[in-house]
């Protein structure tokens, strides 16, 4: 089955929610995954570098 991003494309990556900064625990919880397309996932990384 293949996942869809919130934009309606095909997801191509698995994005954490919470940036897991090396705690296993938190990349391995599967609530804390949510599909992207690769547009998204770059769209939404740039606007998170941008605000720090």
């Amino acid at each position: 089955m293949h996942q869809h991003c919130q934009c309606g494309q095909r997801a191509t990556l698995v994005d954490h929610v919470i940036a897991h900064k090396g705690d296993t625990n938190l990349f391995w919880d599967r609530s804390n995954w949510q599909p992207l397309c690769t547009r998204c996932h770059n769209k939404h990384k740039q606007r998170l570098e941008r605000s720090q």
